[in-house]
């Protein structure tokens, strides 16, 4: 099993629904063929560099996965089908240097996922905390007033 990354870009034309299904669609590639995710960063909505099928942006995910070498002309092919897809590029671990800088890449990621999840559970709690019933205060008391 080698160690791979895969960087595709989809339409931004598309719905958050359809996205989210294209994603699905591209992992579902990726396991059907014998690979393993390990770690996916959704980067979001970015400007290209450059026009791509007269686009300005596109939404960027990358996906971390392990899987046997035969596997990936199929991958790359389904991939070039696939007509959400503005571009795509897999690139390949080889030597011990890259699995390093791999597995370094991977924990990032995951690191990223983690704070990210930490700050949505938080900003949940937040509004939650503040809908609680306010009390009513207790109306000043008035002094006598002299006579």
């Amino acid at each position: 099993m080698r160690h791979y990354e895969n960087l595709v870009i989809v339409k931004p034309t598309l719905t958050e629904e359809e996205t989210k299904a294209s994603i699905a669609a591209i992992e579902e590639v990726l396991t059907s063929n014998g690979a393993e995710i390990i770690a996916r960063d959704e980067m979001g909505t970015r400007k290209l560099a450059y026009p791509i099928q007269k686009k300005e942006r596109g939404y960027f995910h990358v996906v971390y996965y392990t899987m046997a070498p035969s596997s990936i002309a199929e991958v790359e092919r389904r991939f070039r089908i696939n007509e959400d897809l503005l571009r795509f590029v897999t690139i390949k671990y080889d030597s011990k240097r890259e699995v390093t800088a791999w597995k370094d890449l991977v924990a990032k990621t995951e690191k990223k996922a983690a704070a990210k999840t930490a700050a949505a559970a938080a900003k949940e709690e937040v509004p939650a905390a503040t809908e609680a019933p306010a009390t009513e205060e207790a109306p000043a008391t008035e002094t006598p007033a002299a006579e």
